[in-house]
């Protein structure tokens, strides 16, 4: 069995559970699991754009192996409603990962203006956004997985969280590290 019917030693804990009512939550949960690819790729396509401008040899270090990273997890976020049986998200999502992105954008550019900032730490800043949305997107999935009992999906979306975890502690420290610096001195990272 691949996990994704009743009765399945995996599936689900409930009493009088119909085919139709499991192949119903399956299908929610997999509709769901489009905002996932949509805002990983907003990360990743973030990400695409702001290696390139990082001047400074460390921070463009770890930005590129957090890109390598990004890859990984829109093909992890690509599986994912496979996994429930169900066919991966349609290229509307990443159309959207691309809209939410250049507003996100937008809304940082005139923040960091407003406050001062110069340079391209805002870069930085928009990625720790874009990144916290796409953590909080995989511990969705986890808890999906844990409430349908299906440990694949669970497993996979957990291992991502964790990734991202240890990415959103970098990309923390180094955008404000870097503020402070296109605050006080106008410089680009």
């Amino acid at each position: 069995m691949d996990g994704t019917a009743p009765g399945h030693p995996e599936g689900p804990y409930v009493l009088n559970l119909t085919r139709e009512t499991w192949n119903e939550h399956l299908d929610r949960a997999s509709t769901w699991l489009a905002n996932v690819v949509t805002t990983q790729a907003a990360f990743r396509q973030a990400l695409e754009i702001a290696v390139p401008k990082v001047e400074e040899p460390n921070i463009r270090r770890f930005l590129s192996e957090m890109l390598d990273r990004a890859q990984r997890h829109e093909e992890v976020a690509h599986r994912l409603p496979r996994v429930l049986g169900r066919e991966a998200a349609d290229g509307a999502r990443s159309l959207a990962g691309t809209v939410m992105d250049v507003a996100r954008k937008a809304l940082d550019t005139v923040e960091g203006l407003a406050g001062g900032a110069r340079g391209n730490w805002k870069d930085l800043h928009h990625l720790l956004l874009l990144n916290l949305d796409a953590m909080g997107a995989f511990a969705i999935a986890e808890q999906l997985g844990l409430a349908l009992a299906h440990a694949e999906l669970r497993d996979l979306a957990w291992a991502v969280e964790a990734e991202k975890s240890t990415d959103q502690l970098i990309l923390q420290e180094l955008m404000l590290e870097m503020a402070a610096v296109a605050i006080l001195y106008g410089e680009k990272v």
